[in-house]
């Protein structure tokens, strides 16, 4: 189970946003961890996503550009990676892409998982996985 907390962001003048963070421990090639604050984002469809800070710090390696379609719709292009990631106490090679601000984590990580937050400042979230 992976355990994390709903934080308000500072999004503009009138208001603050929810967000549900949870840490996650990530390595590169040399599979030294660091546990980072990611966002959980069911907007994304993807497994993950890191600045480009982090990706340099684990000293991961490229693997190519490919497509992606941004929130507001816009084509892009990000680098693709590969890091090692320690979910649900299993370490796995997971995709992750090059992408500025938090890391997120996307629907496609959170497949097979039951996610649940209470929507409030300083609720509970938690990832656990679905019962087979």
């Amino acid at each position: 189970m992976i355990s994390g907390r709903v934080v308000a962001v500072e999004r503009d003048e009138e208001r603050d946003y929810l967000v549900a963070r949870i840490p996650i421990a990530i390595a590169g090639p040399n599979r030294v961890f660091q546990t980072v604050e990611a966002d959980v984002d069911t907007g994304f469809t993807g497994w993950l996503t890191l600045p480009t800070a982090i990706i340099q710090e684990l000293g991961l390696v490229s693997h190519g550009r490919r497509p992606t379609t941004l929130a507001n719709n816009e084509a892009s292009w990000a680098y693709m990676y590969r890091v090692l990631l320690a979910w649900h106490d299993v370490l796995r090679w997971t995709p992750a892409l090059q992408s500025e601000g938090r890391p997120l984590v996307g629907m496609a990580l959170l497949s097979d998982c039951r996610l649940t937050a209470a929507a409030g400042e300083g609720g509970p979230v938690v990832i656990a996985e679905r019962p087979r």
